[in-house]
């Protein structure tokens, strides 16, 4: 009987102390196996770190800037008033200047310099535009073409204007908005601040 309970013991030992043993793993887990990150973001230990301008948990909210607007240029315009050349007395090409207004209230926000004799199909910076920091995002803006007239050519002409907004809460910070309407092309350089 002695025999049989050593013999139970041992057994028992071996069986209980091979149940318990614990399995070594190799397997790493990865953190960021089930973590998306958008707009960009990268994930580190399971987090996203956020691209500038975008936040939250996944990067999934785009922030509110304050947008500079760095220059302007003008793609795109008509080569003729009606059925006449711009400054008709003088017979040459228009003279481009280009106005920045806030549509609610009329106000300028900025007069570009003028790009003299424009030949149409050709792109033309507009000159004089310093940084011009833009924080209304609630509201229309409009860019106006004008051909600047001067002596016997004047008043300037209005050749076309464009309405936008400058800024969306979808748009990803583009570095040049392009804007259109009819015969006239903008596009407008920008910058931003957070």
């Amino acid at each position: 009987m002695k025999n049989i309970i050593i013999i139970t013991f041992a057994a028992l030992s071996i069986i209980l102390s091979s149940g318990c043993k614990k399995k070594k793993t190799t397997e790493t887990v990865d953190p960021c196996a089930n973590t998306v990150c958008l707009n960009g973001g990268t994930c580190n230990d399971g987090s996203c770190a956020c691209p500038l301008g975008f936040s939250g948990a996944d990067c999934g909210t785009q922030k509110t800037p304050t947008v500079i607007v760095t220059s302007i240029k003008v793609t795109n315009f008509p080569g003729l008033d009606g059925t006449s050349t711009w400054d008709a007395i003088t017979a040459t090409n228009p003279d481009l200047l280009a106005v920045f207004k806030k549509v609610s209230t009329g106000a300028t926000i900025l007069t570009t310099g003028v790009s003299t004799d424009a030949t149409v199909g050709t792109p033309y910076i507009l000159s004089g535009v310093t940084p011009t920091v833009i924080s209304d995002f609630t509201t229309l803006y409009t860019l106006e073409l004008w051909d600047k007239d001067t002596g016997i050519s004047a008043p300037d002409d209005l050749m076309g204007s464009v309405t936008f907004y400058i800024y969306t809460s979808t748009n990803k910070f583009p570095s040049t908005l392009t804007v259109t309407s009819g015969s006239v092309t903008f596009e407008v350089s920008l910058t931003y601040t957070f």
